[in-house]
């Protein structure tokens, strides 16, 4: 037979009152009722814990070791109880979030200070993955959560739209475009473009390529960087020219200028995703985090 949470705290209430009418008053009990519980007790431990030889109730030294031991039995107890509930909500454990550059240069911060605040115990691990490498993690149950851009649904990972913002057409400094307030897409027929690889993200590259294909022309691609630091690090040393989503023009990285297109631009979407199966409750508080900031 195991010792009953609620043993320990019958015991507590008698050992600080050293007196049993009292206790059973704290109690709400009847004093025979409380003088069964403790001496069902003492029967678990196999010891006697209150000298009742004397007219004053004493601890035994069995007792004193009881004492000492119980408070930091029910703290832990109490903490485990609610560990269980936060975990159980989704406040507590680890939660594994991938995002874009893209994201990361946007939106991305401000959903991990809300979650952050929210949820205090959850720990968050962040990683910079492009979209492809994202949706693959998810549905592997690599990452728990994801913010993508220009995803598609798929059977295993569910895509929902958070924010949309126009391509830029990202310029050395020094580029004779830089001094235009707008660029006209044909005027970049000509030029030499760096981009992203097209596995990296498929519909993202297509949009691209499709934008400029409408105005007449195939983009001369010369170099392609695997991240967003790579690739305006080369239209700064003046390798080419790039279409970017709006977002970046945040980073404003040094010998590289954004300039708006005219005309009808294409949208890139950020997204967030997750695994369709996942019922966790923490990537429910982060899909609904992104939710409210993404409008």
């Amino acid at each position: 037979m195991d010792v009953e949470l609620r043993q320990l705290r019958v015991f507590l209430t008698v050992a600080s009152e050293l007196h049993f009418s009292r206790a059973a008053k704290r109690l709400h009990v009847s004093q025979p009722a409380l003088s069964q519980q403790i001496r069902a007790l003492e029967k678990t431990l196999g010891a006697a814990l209150f000298d009742r030889s004397s007219r004053a109730t004493e601890l035994t030294p069995a007792g004193r070791v009881l004492l000492d031991a119980a408070p930091r039995v029910l703290f832990e107890a109490e903490r485990a109880q609610s560990l269980v509930r936060q975990a159980s909500n989704g406040a507590v454990g680890l939660l594994v979030v991938g995002s874009v550059g893209t994201a990361l240069a946007s939106i991305t911060p401000r959903i991990l200070r809300s979650m952050r605040e929210s949820f205090p115990d959850l720990q968050l691990e962040v990683s910079q993955l492009d979209t492809a490498a994202q949706l693959v993690a998810i549905a592997d149950g690599r990452v728990d959560v994801g913010l993508v851009r220009a995803a598609p649904s798929t059977e295993t990972v569910a895509v929902e739209h958070l924010v949309s913002e126009p391509l830029l057409a990202a310029l050395p400094g020094d580029h004779p475009l830089a001094a235009e307030d707008e660029i006209e897409p044909e005027a970049l027929a000509e030029e030499p473009f760096v981009l992203w690889p097209r596995p990296l993200g498929t519909a993202f590259f297509d949009i691209i390529t499709g934008y400029c294909r409408d105005h007449g022309f195939s983009p001369d691609i010369v170099a392609e960087g695997a991240d967003i630091e790579t690739q305006l690090g080369l239209v700064a040393a003046g390798l080419g020219v790039s279409l970017q989503p709006a977002y970046y023009a945040n980073l404003r990285p040094p010998g590289v200028v954004f300039r708006p297109l005219s005309g009808d631009v294409p949208m890139v979407a950020l997204q967030v995703a997750w695994r369709r199966a996942d019922r966790s409750p923490a990537v429910a508080h982060f899909v609904d985090a992104a939710r409210a900031l993404g409008t």
